[in-house]
């Protein structure tokens, strides 16, 4: 497992040298404030580097991704993988990720805290445009651990970004997190993103 960091860097360098794989970069960053329990509110972080794939039209996506839990200051999440995804009839979204996944207090997990493990995401949405600049996107996540055979999250997203550059999005949303072992949060999130 030590290994993919390794591969992940060479493909960024490599892709990097030959115009031609030219990418687009993203970077999220969101502040997930909890509305049951302030003490569980969360910084979350997502790199990510992508390439459209136009004989398929499909994005693919290397990515990493951390949450930094304010109750505890510690990482709660640790996640980074392969993500492909399509846009159907126009405003329909449908995506796939693949990806390890480790953290401090996921404790509510399948898997013991610390330890690292793999997960599958599937992704169903809708996309709608508001005007020029702003637009609506809901979409839900359900995660599933692929060595114990276990459900782990299932998360409603919603989301208005409001296009202030090409390079800058700023937007608010609100998200539901079932813990399916667990307990339940709903957040409302602020958040803005780099595109490079």
């Amino acid at each position: 497992m030590k290994i993919l960091p390794g591969i992940i860097l060479l493909a960024i360098q490599l892709t990097f040298l030959n115009s031609a794989y030219s990418v687009d970069i993203k970077e999220k960053n969101s502040f997930l404030l909890d509305i049951r329990n302030r003490d569980n509110s969360i910084y979350l972080n997502r790199f990510s580097t992508s390439k459209n794939i136009t004989i398929y039209d499909i994005k693919t996506s290397l990515f990493g991704e951390c949450e930094w839990h304010f109750g505890t200051s510690r990482w709660e999440k640790i996640t980074s993988g392969i993500e492909a995804e399509k846009l159907f009839l126009k405003y329909v979204y449908c995506g796939e990720s693949i990806h390890f996944i480790s953290g401090q207090i996921l404790d509510y997990m399948t898997f013991e805290p610390g330890n690292m493990s793999m997960e599958a995401t599937t992704k169903l949405g809708f996309m709608f445009p508001l005007s020029k600049k702003l637009s609506f996107r809901i979409w839900n996540e359900y995660s599933y651990n692929l060595e114990k055979g276990s459900a782990g999250l299932n998360e409603v997203h919603i989301e208005i970004p409001y296009k202030v550059t090409k390079n800058l999005d700023f937007g608010i949303g609100w998200r539901h997190t079932d813990r399916i072992h667990a307990f339940d949060s709903d957040y409302a999130t602020y958040f803005f993103d780099l595109y490079f």
